[in-house]
């Protein structure tokens, strides 16, 4: 055998050393390795909580965490113990509920964290990177709610303002006639007696004349043209 021979036979027996292939005499634990690295990179894409349950167009039942507010976005009511149901709010529940109920999100968090009533307030991605508030303020199911200040605000302004201007939603034309929301502008929606005072509460929609019901536990007064275009007139005392 010449000595380039023996040189390559010793290569190849160095080669097939159980020395020097420590990984071989090993597989369990490479196995266990492989398949925990897998475990993270699957957790760390594992989908969020489950939306059990819609409750309005801003408000939903999210698994291990209860009722959300969604931030940032208002809708028309539909469950409210003392107020009717209001326009266009059977729309925007459904809405919100094609696009969430049943299906897992996640949530990010502002400042606050909760509201008086308990509510985590929440902005909701859906998996697909969809962001919830903005999508049905977008769609025109909702406007921005800037009463308090919040990340987003300013894009949720832009959002809204594009939706009126592309009649989106409940800005749009509805069956029997065109709707008044979207129809005037915010100065032609000015009641007479702009000047005058009326009343709003601090967590209320709805602004009050003098002496309604709904004011027993806080009357914040507001010159009536600056409440057009914030709230609601209230449907008990009619304000305007």
């Amino acid at each position: 055998m010449t000595s380039g021979s023996s040189a390559a036979l010793s290569c190849a027996d160095s080669a097939l050393a159980p020395a020097r292939r420590p990984l071989l005499r090993h597989p369990l634990a490479v196995r266990c390795g492989i398949a925990f690295l897998f475990g993270v990179l699957a957790a760390g894409a594992a989908p969020g909580q489950l939306v059990e349950r819609v409750v309005d167009g801003d408000t939903i039942i999210v698994e291990g965490v209860g009722r959300v507010r969604l931030i940032g976005v208002d809708t028309p009511e539909t469950v409210h113990p003392n107020q009717p149901v209001e326009f266009f709010g059977k729309e925007a529940s459904a809405f919100t509920r094609r696009l969430v109920e049943g299906k897992r999100v996640r949530l990010e968090y502002d400042s606050d964290r909760t509201d008086r009533y308990g509510r985590t307030l929440a902005y909701v991605y859906l998996p697909n990177g969809t962001f919830v508030n903005a999508e049905i303020i977008r769609r025109g199911y909702g406007h921005a709610y800037t009463r308090f200040p919040f990340q987003h605000m300013e894009t949720f302004r832009q959002l809204e303002r594009e939706a009126r201007n592309g009649r989106r939603g409940l800005w749009g034309d509805v069956v029997g006639g065109t709707n008044p929301r979207a129809s005037a502008s915010p100065e032609t929606r000015r009641p007479a007696g702009g000047a005058a005072t009326v009343y709003v509460t601090r967590t209320g929609r709805k602004y009050h004349r003098e002496g309604c019901r709904f004011l027993s536990k806080s009357k914040i007064p507001i010159k009536r043209n600056d409440a057009a275009d914030r709230y609601e007139p209230c449907g008990v005392c009619k304000p305007d």
